[in-house]
């Protein structure tokens, strides 16, 4: 076992990530996993956070002595500590956001344990995914099928799974039938590409909504039944659907929140996903227009073990794919992190570690 590895440290929020050789290998505690890390997805959070956008959760993370980012992990079990028996060395596991949480709190016991106070995230509250090893409690890390890749399973340990959870809540929750259309603002990003197939998966008609024929190309060929330019989409569906029942919204504009509820019939909902920097201010939502039109604004966060087997299910039998615009090394972290802040990829970006 090394002692070092190889990780992307932050050395000042704001700055580049310095990429260095001798940063100490954690060791798995109780009912802990050593993940020897292949592939990390990058995330949009990723960038937010480093930019300083969020600033309770930059403090968090310095308060926490965090130094590495990353929460899209995918990787080996390579030692296991003391207690463990869910999980065994060679086991191929996801690394998500989501690392541990204490079981015993009202929100683990009703099935919320991402809003556990005991939670521990990857990136966030420990050490994060831009490195070769990377710590995960046994329950939370899911077994990634062999059918889906590296640099592909990397996304879904967090996009993938909170769009996911987000689109479930539109039949679960909201009880809206198949066949029935439903909008995706931001569509040819990196949530709102599995948005579009997710929905699809479930049986919705979709109406994909970005900016740029190129972005719309991209949307069609994901399978949305409408692709439309986000300065059309409220003429648009207004005229040819008359509203749609859900709005999942996964850029991370405030104006893509103006849009989504725009869009609604009467007693819609909009699925917040995307998170813009606080600096851009609140989501404009009139009381009068909620309580008359019956708008609801419902969250997705993330997403737990169990959920990860039905997102891999859909991956397998080919529904629901990661489309990849840039595979770099975790030496290329910064330009990717950069061209991401610049929205230049449609899909998702990964990193291998080697």
């Amino acid at each position: 076992m090394p002692k070092y590895m190889k990780a992307a440290v932050i050395k000042e929020f704001g700055k580049p990530l310095e990429i260095r050789k001798d940063v100490p290998v954690p060791e798995p505690g109780v009912g802990e996993l050593l993940v020897r890390i292949k592939a990390s997805g990058v995330c949009h959070t990723d960038v937010e956070v480093m930019m300083g956008a969020w600033a309770p959760i930059v403090e968090a993370v310095k308060a926490a002595g965090v130094t590495i980012p990353g929460h899209e992990g995918v990787g080996v079990v390579e030692e296991v500590g003391p207690g463990v028996w869910m999980r065994k060395e060679g086991d191929r596991v996801g690394v998500p956001m989501l690392s541990d949480w204490c079981g015993a709190c009202e929100y683990c016991l009703r099935g919320e344990v991402y809003w556990c106070p005991n939670a521990k995230y990857a990136a966030f509250s420990r050490n994060g995914t831009f490195a070769q090893y990377a710590l995960i409690n046994q329950k939370a890390a899911p077994i990634v099928p062999k059918e889906i890749k590296d640099e592909e399973a990397g996304p879904l340990m967090c996009a993938g799974i909170t769009v996911y959870n987000g689109v479930r809540k539109i039949p679960t929750l909201l009880h809206v039938p198949a066949n029935k259309p439903i909008a995706v603002v931001g569509a040819a990003g990196g949530l709102g590409h599995y948005a579009v197939q997710i929905a699809k998966a479930f049986g919705y008609k979709v109406v994909g909504i970005d900016i740029g024929p190129q972005r719309l190309k991209f949307v069609e060929k994901l399978g949305a039944d409408w692709a439309v330019d986000a300065k059309d989409a409220v003429k648009f569906v207004k005229e040819k659907i008359g509203g749609v029942y859900a709005s999942i919204v996964t850029a991370t504009k405030i104006a893509a929140y103006d849009t989504a509820m725009k869009v609604l019939k009467p007693g819609g909902a909009v699925i917040v996903i995307g998170c813009p920097p606080s600096a851009e201010g609140a989501i404009q939502a009139v009381p009068v227009d909620i309580v008359l039109l019956n708008i609801k604004l419902i969250p997705s966060m993330i997403g737990a073990t169990p959920d990860f087997d039905e997102l891999f299910n859909l991956c397998v039998e080919g529904k629901v794919k990661t489309h990849l615009s840039r595979v770099g090394k975790l030496e290329d972290i910064n330009t990717i992190m950069k061209e991401l802040e610049e929205y230049k990829y449609t899909g998702r970006a990964s990193v291998k570690i080697d």
